[in-house]
C-alpha cells in the first residue's frame, strides 16, 4: 500500500485529503474500523483508525506512534539544471526513492529550456507534487522538497556553507575518491544540463565555495539524467540510504 502523508502534527482526530480519501475508501475499499499507518509532516507515522465516513470523506483517529521518522545523516541536496521535455520529472521521481532531501532546479548557461516566472512557478508546484506521489508510492517516511527554479551564482550563494560534489565531463578523479568525505552531514550533488556546465560555472564554484570537489563518473559520455541518478546512487549508497 502507498504511503500517506499529512501537511500538518498528527494530534487528534483529522480528515484525509480528497486525493488519499479516494484511494483508501474507493480503491482499497477500506471502511470505518480499519486501520491504516499515516506519516504527519515532523515524520512521525502513527496507526490511526477509521472512525467516521462522509460522502467522499475519510476522519481518522491516531491509535498509537510507530515511529518518529528515520534518522538522517545529514540533507542531501540534489542541483540539478533544467531539462528538455519530461527528463526532470523522472529525475524527481528517481530521486525521491532514493532518498533526496531537497532538490534544486537550476537555470544554467547551457541549459535548453528558459522558463519565465509564471512557468517556473507552475513547474515547482508540478514536480513538488510529482515528489509527494513518489515518496507514497516509495514508503519513505518524508517527502523532499522542490525548491524553486534558481540561477546558478543564486545556488552557489544559498548553499556557500554546504560541500558541493560536481560531476564533471573534463575531470579524471572518480567519485569513489570523495565519498568517505560525504558520508554525513550536508551535501550538494550538482549536475549540468544536456549541454554540461559552462566552464565559467565551475571557475565560479572553485572560487566562491569553501569545498567543492569536481570528479569523473566514468570514462563514458552520461545523459544528464542518468548522471543524477548515478551520481546519487553511489552517493547514498555509502551513507547508508539516510
Amino acid at each position: 500500500m502507498r504511503k500517506i502523508f499529512t501537511k500538518f502534527p498528527i494530534c487528534g482526530t483529522f480528515e484525509l485529503s480528497a486525493d488519499d480519501a479516494h484511494h483508501v475508501l474507493v480503491v482499497l475499499r477500506h471502511t470505518v474500523g480499519d486501520t491504516l499507518n499515516v506519516t504527519d509532516c515532523t515524520g512521525a507515522t502513527y496507526e490511526c483508525f477509521i472512525t467516521r465516513m462522509e460522502g467522499h470523506s475519510a476522519f481518522l483517529t491516531p491509535a498509537r506512534k510507530l515511529s518518529d521518522g528515520s534518522e538522517k545523516n545529514g540533507n542531501v541536496i540534489l542541483a540539478a539544471g533544467l531539462l528538455k521535455s519530461d527528463k526532470f520529472d523522472w529525475v524527481v521521481q528517481k530521486a525521491t526513492e532514493l532518498g533526496v532531501g531537497t532538490i534544486v532546479p537550476v537555470q544554467m548557461e547551457h541549459c535548453v529550456v528558459k522558463l519565465d516566472d509564471t512557468r517556473r512557478k507552475s513547474r515547482q508546484e508540478r514536480w513538488q507534487r510529482l515528489a509527494l506521489e513518489a515518496a507514497k508510492q516509495c514508503g519513505r517516511d518524508d517527502v523532499p522538497t522542490i525548491a524553486d527554479v534558481c540561477s546558478f551564482p543564486a545556488l552557489l550563494q544559498t548553499y556557500s556553507e554546504d560541500r558541493f560534489v560536481i560531476p564533471y565531463e573534463q575531470e579524471t578523479a572518480p567519485l569513489a575518491e570523495v565519498c568517505k568525505e560525504v558520508r554525513v552531514g550536508d551535501i550538494v550533488i550538482c549536475i549540468g544540463p544536456e549541454g554540461g556546465f559552462a566552464d565559467k560555472e565551475i571557475s565560479l564554484a572553485s572560487e566562491q565555495l569553501a569545498w567543492c570537489r569536481t570528479v569523473s563518473l566514468g570514462p563514458r559520455i552520461l545523459r544528464a539524467e542518468t548522471a543524477s541518478i548515478a551520481a546519487l546512487s553511489i552517493i547514498m549508497y555509502e551513507r547508508g540510504f539516510k
